[in-house]
Protein backbone atom coordinates (compact mmCIF):
# COMPACT_ATOMS: atom_id res chain seq x y z
CA UNK A 1 0.00 0.00 0.00
CA UNK A 2 2.49 2.15 0.77
CA UNK A 3 4.82 1.68 -2.35
CA UNK A 4 1.63 2.27 -4.28
CA UNK A 5 1.26 5.65 -2.58
CA UNK A 6 4.90 6.67 -3.85
CA UNK A 7 4.92 4.92 -7.63
CA UNK A 8 4.48 7.62 -10.58
CA UNK A 9 2.61 4.79 -12.60
CA UNK A 10 -0.58 6.97 -13.57
CA UNK A 11 -0.57 9.83 -16.54
CA UNK A 12 0.07 13.62 -15.90
CA UNK A 13 -3.70 15.01 -15.62
CA UNK A 14 -4.45 17.92 -17.34
CA UNK A 15 -4.41 20.09 -14.49
CA UNK A 16 -0.58 19.14 -13.74
CA UNK A 17 0.32 19.95 -17.70
CA UNK A 18 -1.56 23.38 -17.24
CA UNK A 19 0.58 24.02 -14.08
CA UNK A 20 3.39 22.97 -15.00
CA UNK A 21 3.17 25.37 -18.76
CA UNK A 22 2.32 27.84 -16.54
CA UNK A 23 5.68 28.00 -14.87
CA UNK A 24 7.40 27.58 -17.62
CA UNK A 25 7.79 23.95 -18.02
CA UNK A 26 7.34 22.55 -21.51
CA UNK A 27 8.74 20.15 -23.78
CA UNK A 28 11.14 21.27 -26.01
CA UNK A 29 14.44 20.71 -28.27
CA UNK A 30 16.99 23.54 -27.96
CA UNK A 31 19.26 21.49 -30.63
CA UNK A 32 15.57 22.02 -33.09
CA UNK A 33 16.08 25.38 -32.45
CA UNK A 34 19.59 26.13 -33.85
CA UNK A 35 19.33 23.28 -36.46
CA UNK A 36 16.71 25.49 -38.05
CA UNK A 37 18.36 28.62 -37.51
CA UNK A 38 21.75 27.20 -39.46
CA UNK A 39 20.00 25.62 -42.11
CA UNK A 40 17.97 29.08 -43.25
CA UNK A 41 21.54 30.84 -42.42
CA UNK A 42 22.85 28.66 -44.79
CA UNK A 43 20.04 28.88 -47.12
CA UNK A 44 20.50 33.18 -47.31
CA UNK A 45 23.96 32.86 -46.84
CA UNK A 46 24.42 34.12 -50.30
CA UNK A 47 22.51 37.05 -49.64
CA UNK A 48 23.44 37.82 -46.15
CA UNK A 49 27.26 37.35 -47.38
CA UNK A 50 27.18 39.60 -50.07
CA UNK A 51 25.69 42.20 -47.56
CA UNK A 52 28.42 41.88 -45.06
CA UNK A 53 30.85 41.93 -47.71
CA UNK A 54 29.32 44.95 -49.14
CA UNK A 55 28.40 47.12 -45.69
CA UNK A 56 31.93 45.53 -44.37
CA UNK A 57 33.84 47.18 -47.09
CA UNK A 58 31.74 50.54 -46.29
CA UNK A 59 32.46 50.92 -42.52
CA UNK A 60 36.29 50.12 -43.20
CA UNK A 61 36.13 52.83 -45.99
CA UNK A 62 34.49 55.11 -43.38
CA UNK A 63 36.67 54.33 -40.48
CA UNK A 64 39.83 54.39 -42.11
CA UNK A 65 39.32 57.71 -44.05
CA UNK A 66 37.71 59.27 -40.62
CA UNK A 67 40.59 59.52 -39.30
CA UNK A 68 42.43 61.33 -42.61
CA UNK A 69 39.56 63.79 -42.96
CA UNK A 70 39.05 64.81 -39.43
CA UNK A 71 41.53 64.79 -36.60
CA UNK A 72 40.05 62.88 -34.02
CA UNK A 73 40.26 64.84 -30.65
CA UNK A 74 38.84 63.92 -26.95
CA UNK A 75 36.05 66.70 -28.29
CA UNK A 76 34.81 64.53 -31.26
CA UNK A 77 35.94 61.19 -29.88
CA UNK A 78 32.65 60.08 -28.76
CA UNK A 79 31.02 61.46 -31.72
CA UNK A 80 33.73 59.57 -34.17
CA UNK A 81 32.90 56.47 -31.80
CA UNK A 82 29.41 56.58 -31.60
CA UNK A 83 29.03 56.73 -35.40
CA UNK A 84 31.18 53.64 -35.70
CA UNK A 85 28.96 51.65 -33.66
CA UNK A 86 25.95 52.73 -35.47
CA UNK A 87 27.04 51.45 -38.66
CA UNK A 88 28.20 47.93 -36.84
CA UNK A 89 24.93 47.73 -35.21
CA UNK A 90 22.91 48.41 -38.71
CA UNK A 91 25.35 46.01 -40.23
CA UNK A 92 24.69 43.17 -37.51
CA UNK A 93 20.89 44.08 -37.31
CA UNK A 94 19.45 42.05 -40.23
CA UNK A 95 21.32 38.45 -38.23
CA UNK A 96 20.30 39.41 -34.72
CA UNK A 97 16.47 40.15 -36.02
CA UNK A 98 16.55 36.68 -38.14
CA UNK A 99 18.14 34.63 -35.09
CA UNK A 100 15.10 36.26 -33.00
CA UNK A 101 12.36 35.62 -35.22
CA UNK A 102 13.61 31.69 -36.10
CA UNK A 103 14.14 31.54 -32.56
CA UNK A 104 10.28 32.71 -31.88
CA UNK A 105 8.94 30.71 -34.56
CA UNK A 106 10.53 27.45 -33.70
CA UNK A 107 9.55 27.52 -30.04
CA UNK A 108 5.74 28.53 -30.78
CA UNK A 109 5.74 25.69 -33.39
CA UNK A 110 7.08 23.47 -30.54
CA UNK A 111 4.81 25.04 -27.69
CA UNK A 112 2.96 27.39 -29.25
CA UNK A 113 2.44 30.88 -27.50
CA UNK A 114 3.64 31.10 -24.03
CA UNK A 115 4.77 34.05 -22.06
CA UNK A 116 5.67 33.66 -18.39
CA UNK A 117 8.16 35.06 -16.27
CA UNK A 118 8.39 31.79 -13.71
CA UNK A 119 12.06 30.76 -15.33
CA UNK A 120 13.39 33.84 -14.34
CA UNK A 121 12.21 33.50 -10.37
CA UNK A 122 15.41 32.43 -8.22
CA UNK A 123 14.71 28.76 -7.05
CA UNK A 124 17.98 27.96 -4.51
CA UNK A 125 16.76 23.99 -5.35
CA UNK A 126 18.71 24.26 -8.36
CA UNK A 127 22.01 25.24 -6.04
CA UNK A 128 21.76 21.79 -4.58
CA UNK A 129 24.96 20.17 -5.06
CA UNK A 130 24.01 16.34 -4.43
CA UNK A 131 21.14 16.94 -7.06
CA UNK A 132 23.94 18.58 -9.64
CA UNK A 133 25.92 15.47 -9.10
CA UNK A 134 23.35 13.52 -10.10
CA UNK A 135 21.90 15.51 -12.81
CA UNK A 136 25.26 14.95 -14.46
CA UNK A 137 25.27 11.49 -15.03
CA UNK A 138 21.78 11.13 -15.11
CA UNK A 139 20.12 9.94 -19.17
CA UNK A 140 19.36 13.12 -20.23
CA UNK A 141 23.33 14.25 -19.96
CA UNK A 142 24.89 10.69 -20.89
CA UNK A 143 22.14 11.60 -23.70
CA UNK A 144 23.53 15.36 -24.77
CA UNK A 145 26.90 14.32 -24.20
CA UNK A 146 25.75 11.49 -27.57
CA UNK A 147 24.17 14.16 -29.31
CA UNK A 148 27.23 16.23 -29.55
CA UNK A 149 29.59 13.89 -30.22
CA UNK A 150 26.87 12.86 -33.29
CA UNK A 151 26.70 16.70 -34.28
CA UNK A 152 30.75 16.84 -33.95
CA UNK A 153 30.76 13.28 -36.10
CA UNK A 154 28.88 14.63 -38.55
CA UNK A 155 29.67 18.06 -39.09
CA UNK A 156 33.93 16.38 -39.63
CA UNK A 157 32.50 13.75 -41.98
CA UNK A 158 30.24 16.02 -44.29
CA UNK A 159 33.35 18.95 -43.98
CA UNK A 160 35.45 16.51 -45.29
CA UNK A 161 33.29 15.16 -47.87
CA UNK A 162 32.34 18.19 -48.84
CA UNK A 163 36.21 19.77 -49.09
CA UNK A 164 37.09 16.48 -51.34
CA UNK A 165 33.86 17.16 -53.39
CA UNK A 166 35.22 20.82 -54.26
CA UNK A 167 38.99 19.87 -54.16
CA UNK A 168 39.60 20.05 -57.77
CA UNK A 169 37.58 23.39 -58.39
CA UNK A 170 39.67 24.68 -55.54
CA UNK A 171 43.38 24.07 -57.11
CA UNK A 172 41.96 25.40 -59.87
CA UNK A 173 41.11 28.95 -58.36
CA UNK A 174 44.12 30.50 -60.07
CA UNK A 175 41.72 30.96 -63.34
CA UNK A 176 38.74 31.78 -61.43
CA UNK A 177 39.22 35.83 -61.10
CA UNK A 178 39.49 37.95 -58.44
CA UNK A 179 36.17 38.87 -58.47
CA UNK A 180 34.73 35.53 -58.43
CA UNK A 181 36.59 33.94 -55.45
CA UNK A 182 34.13 35.23 -52.64
CA UNK A 183 30.60 33.88 -54.90
CA UNK A 184 33.15 30.65 -55.28
CA UNK A 185 33.88 30.17 -51.18
CA UNK A 186 30.41 30.80 -50.25
CA UNK A 187 28.61 28.40 -52.58
CA UNK A 188 31.32 25.69 -50.82
CA UNK A 189 30.10 27.35 -47.74
CA UNK A 190 26.76 27.22 -48.17
CA UNK A 191 26.57 23.60 -50.18
CA UNK A 192 28.51 21.73 -47.01
CA UNK A 193 26.51 23.75 -44.50
CA UNK A 194 23.03 22.91 -46.12
CA UNK A 195 23.84 19.09 -45.71
CA UNK A 196 24.76 19.49 -41.93
CA UNK A 197 22.12 21.25 -41.13
CA UNK A 198 19.37 18.66 -43.16
CA UNK A 199 21.26 15.80 -40.75
CA UNK A 200 21.25 18.59 -37.83
CA UNK A 201 17.60 18.86 -38.15
CA UNK A 202 17.03 14.80 -38.35
CA UNK A 203 18.86 14.93 -34.89
CA UNK A 204 16.89 17.89 -33.59
CA UNK A 205 13.76 15.84 -34.48
CA UNK A 206 14.86 12.94 -32.38
CA UNK A 207 15.92 15.81 -29.69
CA UNK A 208 12.79 16.67 -29.36
CA UNK A 209 10.91 13.17 -29.37
CA UNK A 210 13.46 12.63 -26.56
CA UNK A 211 12.44 15.32 -24.55
CA UNK A 212 8.52 15.26 -24.86
CA UNK A 213 8.74 11.42 -23.49
CA UNK A 214 10.95 12.80 -20.61
CA UNK A 215 8.86 15.61 -19.92
CA UNK A 216 6.04 13.23 -19.98
CA UNK A 217 7.75 10.86 -17.88
CA UNK A 218 8.80 13.59 -15.13
CA UNK A 219 5.30 14.91 -14.87
CA UNK A 220 3.72 11.18 -13.80
CA UNK A 221 1.86 11.27 -10.86
CA UNK A 222 1.24 8.53 -8.11
CA UNK A 223 -2.34 7.66 -7.63
CA UNK A 224 -2.72 9.63 -4.00
CA UNK A 225 -1.29 12.78 -6.01
CA UNK A 226 -3.87 12.22 -8.50
CA UNK A 227 -6.53 11.92 -5.31
CA UNK A 228 -5.62 14.61 -3.62
CA UNK A 229 -5.86 16.99 -6.62
CA UNK A 230 -9.26 15.34 -7.25
CA UNK A 231 -9.72 16.69 -3.46
CA UNK A 232 -8.69 19.97 -4.38
CA UNK A 233 -10.95 20.44 -7.34
CA UNK A 234 -13.80 19.20 -6.57
CA UNK A 235 -13.71 19.61 -2.69
CA UNK A 236 -13.52 16.70 -0.06
CA UNK A 237 -15.57 13.99 -0.68
CA UNK A 238 -17.23 13.73 2.96
CA UNK A 239 -17.51 17.79 2.80
CA UNK A 240 -19.10 17.31 -0.94
CA UNK A 241 -21.11 14.16 0.21
CA UNK A 242 -22.59 17.06 3.02
CA UNK A 243 -22.93 19.44 0.76
CA UNK A 244 -25.46 17.42 -1.69
CA UNK A 245 -27.39 15.74 0.92
CA UNK A 246 -28.30 19.60 2.67
CA UNK A 247 -28.89 20.65 -0.94
CA UNK A 248 -31.35 17.75 -1.41
CA UNK A 249 -33.07 18.52 2.38
CA UNK A 250 -33.38 22.38 0.92
CA UNK A 251 -35.04 20.98 -2.22
CA UNK A 252 -36.92 18.50 -0.45
CA UNK A 253 -38.37 21.29 2.21
CA UNK A 254 -39.44 23.65 -0.57
CA UNK A 255 -41.05 20.34 -2.58
CA UNK A 256 -43.31 20.14 0.85
CA UNK A 257 -44.18 23.70 1.28
CA UNK A 258 -45.31 24.20 -2.40
CA UNK A 259 -47.50 20.72 -1.66
CA UNK A 260 -49.08 22.83 1.49
CA UNK A 261 -49.79 25.83 -0.79
CA UNK A 262 -51.72 23.65 -3.86
CA UNK A 263 -54.67 22.86 -4.95
CA UNK A 264 -54.38 19.32 -5.62
CA UNK A 265 -51.99 16.43 -6.47
CA UNK A 266 -52.01 14.23 -8.97
CA UNK A 267 -50.38 11.13 -8.88
CA UNK A 268 -49.92 7.71 -10.52
CA UNK A 269 -51.00 6.48 -7.88
CA UNK A 270 -47.44 5.44 -6.19
CA UNK A 271 -44.28 6.32 -8.02
CA UNK A 272 -45.48 9.89 -9.39
CA UNK A 273 -47.07 13.12 -7.60
CA UNK A 274 -47.54 16.71 -9.17
CA UNK A 275 -48.55 19.50 -7.00
CA UNK A 276 -51.45 21.85 -8.77
CA UNK A 277 -52.25 24.89 -8.01
CA UNK A 278 -55.09 27.29 -9.89
CA UNK A 279 -56.97 30.16 -7.87
CA UNK A 280 -58.78 32.23 -9.33
CA UNK A 281 -58.46 36.26 -9.97
CA UNK A 282 -54.92 34.44 -8.94
CA UNK A 283 -53.88 32.40 -11.58
CA UNK A 284 -54.36 32.45 -15.49
CA UNK A 285 -54.20 28.66 -16.30
CA UNK A 286 -53.40 26.34 -13.52
CA UNK A 287 -49.63 26.02 -11.86
CA UNK A 288 -47.42 22.93 -11.54
CA UNK A 289 -45.67 23.64 -7.83
CA UNK A 290 -43.34 20.65 -7.44
CA UNK A 291 -43.94 16.88 -8.72
CA UNK A 292 -41.73 14.12 -7.66
CA UNK A 293 -41.03 10.51 -8.00
CA UNK A 294 -40.79 7.82 -5.72
CA UNK A 295 -40.04 8.37 -2.70
CA UNK A 296 -40.28 12.24 -2.96
CA UNK A 297 -43.45 11.07 -4.49
CA UNK A 298 -44.75 9.39 -1.35
CA UNK A 299 -43.81 12.15 0.85
CA UNK A 300 -45.73 14.69 -1.19
CA UNK A 301 -48.73 12.46 -0.59
CA UNK A 302 -48.04 12.01 3.25
CA UNK A 303 -48.09 15.76 3.21
CA UNK A 304 -51.00 16.06 1.22
CA UNK A 305 -52.63 14.61 3.72
CA UNK A 306 -51.45 16.11 6.42
CA UNK A 307 -52.41 19.44 5.31
CA UNK A 308 -55.98 18.05 4.11
CA UNK A 309 -54.83 18.54 0.45
CA UNK A 310 -57.19 16.39 -2.40
CA UNK A 311 -55.14 13.46 -3.83
CA UNK A 312 -56.41 12.66 -7.36
CA UNK A 313 -55.45 9.52 -9.28
CA UNK A 314 -55.02 10.13 -12.76
CA UNK A 315 -51.83 8.22 -14.35
CA UNK A 316 -52.08 9.51 -17.91
CA UNK A 317 -52.10 13.08 -16.56
CA UNK A 318 -49.66 12.71 -14.36
CA UNK A 319 -47.69 11.14 -16.23
CA UNK A 320 -47.82 13.99 -19.23
CA UNK A 321 -47.37 16.60 -16.79
CA UNK A 322 -44.39 15.06 -15.01
CA UNK A 323 -42.04 14.59 -17.95
CA UNK A 324 -43.62 17.80 -19.89
CA UNK A 325 -44.21 20.53 -17.52
CA UNK A 326 -41.44 22.05 -14.92
CA UNK A 327 -42.22 23.04 -11.64
CA UNK A 328 -43.34 27.06 -11.76
CA UNK A 329 -44.71 26.26 -15.19
CA UNK A 330 -48.56 26.85 -16.40
CA UNK A 331 -49.92 23.56 -17.93
CA UNK A 332 -50.03 23.63 -21.66
CA UNK A 333 -52.84 24.30 -23.64
CA UNK A 334 -53.30 20.56 -24.69
CA UNK A 335 -53.85 19.65 -21.06
CA UNK A 336 -56.47 22.11 -20.43
CA UNK A 337 -59.58 19.66 -20.76
CA UNK A 338 -57.84 16.86 -18.44
CA UNK A 339 -56.32 19.52 -15.68
CA UNK A 340 -60.51 21.23 -15.76
CA UNK A 341 -61.80 17.91 -15.35
CA UNK A 342 -59.52 17.17 -12.10
CA UNK A 343 -60.35 21.01 -10.78
CA UNK A 344 -63.87 20.27 -11.23
CA UNK A 345 -63.81 17.01 -9.36
CA UNK A 346 -61.68 18.87 -6.36
CA UNK A 347 -64.44 21.86 -6.50
CA UNK A 348 -67.31 19.16 -6.07
CA UNK A 349 -65.37 17.66 -2.94
CA UNK A 350 -64.51 20.89 -1.43
CA UNK A 351 -68.74 21.37 -1.85
CA UNK A 352 -69.59 18.54 -0.15
CA UNK A 353 -66.93 19.21 2.62
CA UNK A 354 -68.46 22.24 3.35
CA UNK A 355 -72.24 20.57 3.49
Amino acid sequence: MEQDKHSKTEEATPKRLRDSRKKGQVSKSGDLNSSVSFLLFSVLLGALGSYLLRNGRAFMQFALSSGVRTEITPANAGTYLTELMMQILLIFLPFGLLAVFIGILTNVVQVGFLFTFEPLKPDFKRLNPIQGFKNIFSKKAIFTLFKSLMKLLIVIYLGYQGFQKFLTPIMNLGGVGVEHLFDFFIGVVRSISINVAALMIILGIIDFVFEKRTYKKNLMMTKHEIKEEYKQMEGDPKIKAKRQQKQREMSMARTMQSVEASTVLITNPTHIAIALRYEQGKDDAPVVMAKGLDYKAMKMKERAKEHNVPIIENKPLARAMYYEVEPGSSVPVELYQAVAEVLALVFTMNQKKRK
